[in-house]
């Protein structure tokens, strides 16, 4: 008999007529076409058969199809889905093995008991299948005392409640969905193999251990093959030891003595050598690096200057995603948190907190747990709020409006996260949660999303506020909330300016600046998230938008008088002074294009305020940046102005380390971004990224969006 085989759906798929299938519902395969499977729904009650595209599933083994379905929520299933190593490790794990569990809201260690199947045959819909969960010993005093006394059973646990699992001495089953039928064979085979004998033997269970903290510093625990020695008897520093296979995420310090990040592609011992040695592909470009060749063989495939061949012993799990110790810090406040939550209710209801000021923003925000806590997916929406907010008033207005249309989402942000982050420099993931259940769009709650798109619904589609920039185009005014940089593929610069690429968009796409804007949000050019049109931008710290206006007086090019004309193509001619927008008075640009090779130009007339004086100096508008969004792989995270200084910049990360099931947020104090950006325009470009700060290095290769106020228009737009 054919084996069956199970999917789980990774993408909301809709047919006219038809009821629309959710995001993680598990079913089995019946049929396959080229493009298609034929399948039935688990959902406990029926069953019910459906037609899929290939694209909108990922196949996964029978048992972790079991364990699956006894995870009722259904966002949770993705999310185990998307943790291959937990959910690997989660998949393996059998009887007396250890695992940190939630139970009754606190991360508790224990035993597993028994693997339990829950359901009768056919509950499901689906005769061949019961759901799966974990029968865990509980290792507190207090539960294990309650339980035996009482005769109770152990504690049921489902795949979504289990937060860590030990290292073990077997192999994990692969993950991949096309290597599905081969992890169940080795299962499979593995069975045969032990009941090959003629009288099982069955493992023998180890002596009962005390709590973690109780264990000798050098104990050596052996549950269910666990054979490691665990330092001060801690679940998390048994993790942090496990060896690292293909695929991991690792780091190791560069020949410069920076730490650097990156993943296992290859481990052997390379030709020459005596032991074992990896290759790890690294997350960015470093000077003399490799591309996967050592010694002319070639040992994996990466970009060049990205990978890197070292000894297995020198390596270390990447620290970011460890989890945190058994113990938690308790949260510095300056009261009982008790008290001090009463008193930040009462007054977040009464009072709005102004931007928090430069001299109270590195004691109030540096540090880790601070700013806003990221959770499934929402970097892309803490970056954004945490730089609109935390220091600027440019948005407030928005905070204030009265007569936006959703008056409740109005009052969770201004209340619940921008009062919360201005007074105590944390919001918490579930406070940001209850803002994106309320966009009107559940894939909000849960799907990778970018910035542009959050602040188009929040502003436009939610709030109706009113735009942010009206541009003009083609004798018509055009209202948006941020501006995306356009450029002709011919346009050839190396290392262009925030203010060269804004110049070139809007004389490229004849655009103009209908008014000043209070807030200028501008995206940089790419082609998606992954590929970048330059591979180094440089931050304008002031933006100049004077040429920019439409019906705003201009200063000739060469003279400084009142301009009158203005030209595009001049403004590629290497000859004259290459980035700087070209316009001329009158007879400036007679004299320009009677050169024969500007003859063919077509300057165009400019739009004036009448009666103008020609004598009066030409003001110039100016714009300040108070923030940059950059991305790297998917990642979201900003750079903030937090003052005036020059050094004032703080790096803002929602989801910089893992603890449990929470995710860490940490801003870091990076003053080297201002002495960068107070170099002139032309001297970072000469910089080589190798001898780079880090946090520099990312600012210029990562950034994505970046932000300009103009403080004297912020309070009253």
């Amino acid at each position: 008999m054919m084996e069956k085989r199970f999917f789980i759906i990774t993408r909301t798929q809709t047919k006219p007529g038809r009821k629309s299938i959710d995001k993680g519902t598990v079913g089995c395969v019946e049929k396959e076409t080229e493009d298609e499977f034929i399948g039935m729904l688990i959902n406990y009650s029926a069953k019910q058969g459906c037609s899929l595209k290939k694209d909108n599933l990922q196949l996964i083994s029978r048992h972790e199809a079991q364990l699956l379905i006894f995870t009722d929520n259904l966002a949770k299933r993705l999310e185990l889905l998307q943790n291959r190593k937990l959910f690997s490790a989660i998949s393996a794990l059998q009887e007396n093995d250890l695992v940190v569990v939630r139970h009754k809201n606190v991360e508790t260690p224990g035993v597993v008991k028994r693997l339990v199947e829950k359901g009768k045959k056919g509950s499901n819909g689906l005769e061949v299948l019961k759901s799966m969960a974990f029968e865990v010993e509980l290792l507190q005093e207090a539960e294990h005392r309650y339980s035996q006394s009482r005769g109770l059973a152990y504690p049921v646990f489902n795949a979504g409640e289990i937060l860590q699992v030990s290292s073990v001495d077997r192999p994990n089953p692969t993950f991949k969905a096309d290597e599905h039928k081969g992890a169940q064979k080795q299962r499979d085979l593995g069975q045969q193999n032990s009941d090959s004998n003629a009288v099982p033997q069955r493992r023998q269970a180890p002596e009962r251990p005390g709590p973690p903290a109780a264990l000798s510093p050098t104990a050596a625990v052996e549950n269910g093959g666990l054979k490691r020695v665990v330092s001060g008897g801690s679940l998390g520093s048994a993790l942090q030891t496990a060896p690292l296979e293909l695929g991991s995420l690792t780091e190791l310090q560069a020949s410069n003595g920076a730490t650097v990040h990156g993943v296992v592609r290859w481990i052997g011992v390379p030709e020459g050598k005596s032991e074992n040695w990896a290759g790890v592909e690294l997350d960015y470009e470093l000077k003399d690096c490799l591309d996967g060749q050592l010694g002319g063989q070639r040992y994996f495939n990466c970009d060049r200057n990205k990978g890197m061949f070292v000894k297995l012993r020198d390596l270390r799990p990447d620290s970011r995603f460890l989890p945190a110790p058994s113990y938690k810090e308790p949260p510095c406040y300056p009261e009982p948190q008790a008290a001090a939550e009463r008193r930040f209710e009462a007054d977040s209801r009464n009072e709005d907190a102004p931007p928090i000021p430069e001299s109270s923003a590195l004691q109030l925000l540096e540090g880790r747990m601070k700013g806003i806590q990221g959770h499934y997916n929402s970097c892309y929406l803490d970056s954004a709020l945490f730089s609109l907010f935390s220091f600027s008033p440019a948005l407030d207005s928005v905070l204030h409006c009265p007569v936006v249309s959703e008056e409740l989402i109005q009052s969770v942000l201004r209340r619940d996260i921008v009062n919360r982050l201005r007074r105590q420099g944390f919001v918490p993931a579930e406070n940001v949660m209850k803002l994106r259940q309320l966009l009107g769009c559940d894939s909000f709650t849960f799907e990778e999303k970018d910035p542009e798109e959050f602040l188009s619904v929040l502003l436009h589609q939610v709030l109706s506020v009113d735009p942010l920039l009206k541009i003009r185009s083609n004798e018509k005014t055009q209202d948006c909330y941020s501006y995306q940089i356009i450029l002709e593929r011919e346009e050839a610069v190396s290392v262009p300016s925030v203010q060269l690429l804004l110049e070139r968009s809007f004389l490229s796409c004849d655009l103009k600046f209908e008014e000043i804007p209070s807030c200028l949000i501008i995206q940089m050019p790419r082609f998606g998230k992954k590929f970048k049109m330059f591979p180094k931008i440089i931050p304008s710290t002031e933006l100049d938008i004077t040429d920019l206006l439409y019906n705003t007086p201009r200063e000739c090019f060469l003279c400084g008088a009142v301009a009158e004309l203005e030209c595009y193509q001049c403004l590629r001619d290497p000859r004259l002074t290459p980035g700087m927008i070209k316009q001329f008075c009158r007879p400036c640009d007679k004299q320009v294009h009677s050169h024969r090779q500007r003859q063919d130009h077509q300057p165009r007339e400019i739009s004036l305020p009448r009666d103008f004086p020609a004598s009066i100096p030409v003001p110039r508008q100016k714009m300040e940046l108070f923030a940059v969004l950059c991305i790297e792989t998917s990642h979201y995270v900003s750079f903030v102005k937090y003052g005036q200084g020059r050094n004032s910049w703080l790096f803002f990360d929602s989801m910089a380390d893992r603890s449990g099931d929470e995710n860490i947020p940490e801003i870091k104090a990076c003053p080297q971004v201002g002495e960068f950006l107070s170099q002139s325009e032309e001297g970072p470009v000469q910089v080589e990224l190798e001898c780079t700060d880090v946090f520099v290095k990312r600012l210029l290769c990562d950034s994505y969006m970046f932000m300009y106020q103009c403080p004297a228009l912020c309070l009253y737009r």
